[in-house]
């Protein structure tokens, strides 16, 4: 008999779904064969099975999400005796413990002397207090039917009925997250949160990157400005960090973080040791990625180890913007459209020219502004004087 368990794919894994089981109760499966789909905060994974035999039992259905190690299925020989009776015993424990946590919250809420005032108006139990949460309702706009004015979770549900039958706005749809745009909401709110960041802004005359790019083929401006950040991190190498408690870890190996669209959301997966590579390696890289992303195939290698992030908006005409930090990074470079722009040049006179804002966030708990500035003037810098030489 073997024992399916949920994998841990990545140190900071701590949870998987089954999104999906292949195989079916009773099939026969081999060894290397796909056995169901593991749907984690990042991407879906197809997972072999580690032993053939025949998969007696499914334990945890597709959709439910379990910590890693949980034994989600059973695989054993075709004429072997498996006592199933702890696998399944296991979880209706579970789902009476729980049961039985709900009672005895409700029993404690009863039990607790309440003193009919207006400090008491509105009590409510744990359980009410989180469906709460979930359903967006406020508590204070609920009339409590439970001893003493109690508020359940029955209350919490028809105060969110009546809100929604009330409601004079209509509702097109109601979309639920993705994983991946789960794992982007949290990272951000946690950046935005946590992260006293600031943004410096700088035009960028884009000419000469314009001209190096019209004598290479199949290389997009993105390409170049993943290697022209390469580029300027090896000259003011503290922007390639992070702040781990009371250090500052400055990283040798450039690991770009670059932001890939696709149908199933923006996701960040990383170029690893940029310095070292070429504009042409860079962009045969990315392709690769973007593809991937749009299959869902991307792995957890694919997005992990990244030092500092670009994000470009360029081609969908946005022009300037102000970035969050993609936490626990500690830089991020947003690159604008570019547009034909009249400047003065050196000689005192009018001309147009092809200028693209930069927007560089950077976190404030230890990269002061002087020392962004560095960075900031030395991306411009490596970006107006480019060379094709600059890019191998």
């Amino acid at each position: 008999m073997n024992e399916v368990k949920m994998p841990r794919l990545g140190v900071t894994m701590q949870n998987g779904t089954v999104s999906n089981w292949i195989i079916d109760e009773g099939d026969t499966i081999e060894k290397g064969d796909y056995l169901f789909e593991l749907e984690t905060e990042k991407s879906t994974l197809e997972i072999e099975a580690q032993t053939s035999g025949v998969l007696k039992k499914i334990i945890v259905p597709a959709g439910e999400e379990v910590p890693i190690n949980t034994v989600i299925a059973i695989i054993a020989n075709e004429d072997e005796e498996v006592d199933l009776s702890r696998y399944t015993e296991s979880t209706s424990l579970i789902e009476e413990t729980a049961a039985t946590l709900e009672q005895i919250e409700s029993t404690m809420d009863e039990k607790k002397p309440q003193v009919q005032n207006e400090s008491q108006k509105g009590s409510i139990s744990p359980r009410a207090r989180k469906l709460a949460k979930e359903l967006g309702v406020a508590i204070d706009d609920v009339t409590g039917t439970g001893k003493n004015g109690l508020i359940t979770e029955d209350d919490v549900r028809k105060s969110a009925s009546s809100a929604n039958s009330n409601s004079s706005i209509a509702i097109k749809e109601k979309i639920t997250l993705n994983n991946i745009q789960r794992a982007m909401s949290e990272n951000m709110l946690d950046s935005w949160r946590n992260v006293p960041q600031f943004t410096q802004m700088v035009s960028v005359n884009m000419e000469k990157a314009l001209n190096v790019k019209k004598t290479l083929s199949g290389i997009s401006l993105n390409d170049m400005i993943v290697k022209a950040v390469g580029n300027a991190v090896k000259v003011t190498p503290i922007v390639n960090s992070r702040l781990e408690e009371n250090q500052i870890l400055v990283f040798d190996e450039v690991n770009i973080s670059v932001a890939v669209n696709s149908k199933h959301g923006l996701v960040v997966p990383v170029i690893k040791n940029v310095e070292n590579k070429s504009v042409t390696d860079i962009s045969e890289e990315v392709k690769d990625l973007a593809q991937r992303a749009e299959q869902n195939q991307l792995t957890f290698d694919d997005y992990s180890n990244g030092t500092i992030t670009v994000s470009n908006l360029g081609s969908l005409g946005i022009e300037t913007g102000t970035p969050i930090i993609n936490t626990p990074q500690s830089t991020l470079v947003f690159a604008g459209a570019i547009r034909k722009t009249p400047v003065v040049d050196e000689n005192n006179e009018i001309v147009v020219a092809p200028i693209m804002t930069l927007s560089i966030c950077y976190d404030h708990r230890y990269i002061d502004g002087v020392t962004g500035a560095q960075f900031t003037n030395e991306v411009k810098n490596t970006l107006e004087n480019l060379t094709a030489d600059d890019l191998l």
